[in-house]
């Protein structure tokens, strides 16, 4: 699960939709932080768009469990602080198809804890 989360953040960052696409299951979902449910297409088309940039992602911590990835990120960060920085909780179903792990679901939304590396 730790070299999906990688791979799931590099493709993020990268806005490499090919990637993400590879580390879902064809029918996985993103629940964005407004509550809004969408499916793996709609997600992709987005970020083809532009309607979602993820601007050099910060890991500020992550944890493991059982089918489950909690991770919080800082994403948003650009070096002349004209953009906005966006503290973020993913939280990330695992399921395993033919042998590896996948995304089935993931969920954003706005972190607030203090918990850091």
């Amino acid at each position: 699960m730790e070299q999906l989360w990688e791979d799931f953040i590099n493709a993020m960052d990268a806005g490499d939709t090919a990637t993400l696409r590879s580390l879902h299951t064809p029918d996985a979902t993103l629940t964005h932080m407004t509550g809004h449910i969408a499916t793996l297409d709609e997600w992709m088309r987005g970020i083809d768009r532009g309607d979602f940039v993820y601007h050099r992602i910060d890991v500020r911590g992550v944890e493991f469990g059982d089918g489950r990835i909690v991770g919080r990120i800082t994403t948003g960060i650009t070096d002349d602080g004209s953009g906005q920085a966006w503290p973020l909780r993913v939280e990330i179903d695992v399921a395993e198809v033919g042998g590896q792990p996948k995304v089935a679901a993931s969920r954003v939304s706005l972190d607030r804890s203090p918990w850091r590396r």
